[in-house]
């Protein structure tokens, strides 16, 4: 016959103290409410780990627990970072509906960011505002309108609305035509990644993306330079741009350089105020303006022109939109994602067209950790969620 062991004493004070804040003590009646296991350093650290599984296009099992512990905070109005707990939830949640795409999960995100910015005073409200605004726009809902406007009447200044609030009706976009120009193709693949991944892929891929949501979202027609993986000559893709009469012409490509731990995204315009805009500022053959004088002569004539209008402010207004837009999608669900801001340069394909340009850097492709993710499709989705949004913006 067996015999049961007494308990070891440490043993049995650790099994009384998961039911009592102090050994000895054992549980009353008429004790209040238990604190939440988790506390908010907790619950914090918890989802950044989630929003990396997420990012990973992996839905963790503990998901919904994790935003339990979060809601546990944010309904706390005390709490300083309960408006920071609620968004946070949202975004997890919205993270899983990208990926499953189930209507539910829609709604719960939509709640928790309409939560976390009831109050537009609080720190962090105007982000969730934001946040619900995209969500909405994203899921290609009837109230996507409806959604921005709220943002921009709690959160924008009126000389910076995009969205005409005189009546509560959201004007018609002014954009009709956009051309998008996936980067290289063909016998030009372009920068290639440490594992193989080739630019003309990438661009190509996140270019359909974009045009699909600026068609369907905001019933802007979308052109694309090319839709195979074909090549087509720089000065012929402006050119398109150009007899398509095109309001906007945006060029998507991958970054490249020989420091393989550079990272980050990135926006450029181009240069129409330097004195050599011939000069180049890499090395990747093709896309920059070359150095010969006949070619520098025709780029001053260009420019000169551009000087003079209004092209070269309104190119720099969409980049910004642009980049804005990339940073704050992508830090929602991926960490380390580096600003490289807004740049000038004499970008070829940017010369010759008669419209607003600018040139997406999508990421660094040479970076191993950056050629992984442009690998997925979520993140992938995601640049191109942001370009479009912008875009569409940009046009309101």
């Amino acid at each position: 016959m067996s015999r049961r062991r007494a308990p070891h004493p440490i043993a049995a004070c650790l099994v009384a103290l998961a039911l009592t804040t102090a050994c000895g003590h054992p549980p009353r009646d008429d004790a209040p409410e238990r604190a939440p296991l988790v506390e908010a350093p907790d619950a914090f650290a918890r989802a950044r780990i989630t929003a990396a599984s997420l990012a990973r296009n992996t839905v963790p099992g503990d998901l919904d627990a994790v935003v339990q512990d979060l809601s546990l905070t944010g309904r706390d109005a005390r709490s300083p970072r309960a408006v920071e707990a609620l968004r946070a939830a949202g975004d997890l949640i919205a993270a899983r509906w990208r990926i499953r795409h189930d209507a539910r999960d829609l709604t719960r995100a939509l709640d928790y960011y309409r939560a976390a910015g009831a109050d537009p005073a609080k720190p962090g409200a105007c982000v969730a505002l934001r946040a619900h605004a995209d969500l909405l726009a994203a899921s290609s809902s009837p109230r996507a309108a409806a959604g921005r406007e709220a943002f921009e009447r709690a959160c924008v200044a009126p000389s910076e609305r995009t969205v005409a609030q005189t009546d509560g009706v959201t004007p018609s976009n002014r954009l009709r035509r956009v051309v998008i120009d996936p980067g290289h193709g063909g016998s030009d693949p372009g920068a290639i990644g440490p594992t193989g991944l080739t630019e003309a892929s990438v661009t190509l891929d996140v270019a359909r993306r974009a045009a699909e949501r600026l068609a369907v979202n905001y019933g802007i027609q979308v052109i694309l330079t090319r839709d195979s993986d074909t090549y087509v000559d720089l000065e012929a893709r402006a050119a398109h741009a150009n007899d398509a009469g095109a309001d906007l012409f945006v060029s998507v490509h991958c970054n490249s350089a020989p420091n393989r731990d550079a990272h980050g995204v990135s926006t450029y315009v181009l240069d129409t105020g330097s004195q050599r805009v011939a000069a180049r500022v890499n090395r990747r053959d093709g896309e920059l303006v070359g150095d010969d004088p006949v070619s520098a002569w025709q780029v001053a004539n260009i420019l000169t022109g551009l000087r003079l209008s209004s092209q070269g402010r309104q190119s720099i207004a969409l980049a910004e939109s642009i980049q804005r837009s990339m940073l704050h999608d992508l830090g929602l669900l991926y960490p380390a994602v580096d600003d490289l801001g807004v740049h000038p340069a004499a970008f070829q394909v940017l010369v010759t067209a008669r419209m607003p340009a600018v040139l997406v850097e999508l990421s660094f492709i040479s970076n191993a950790m950056e050629e992984s993710r442009l690998r997925a499709d979520e993140y992938r989705d995601v640049l191109a969620a942001a370009i479009a949004r912008a875009v569409a913006a940009y046009g309101m």
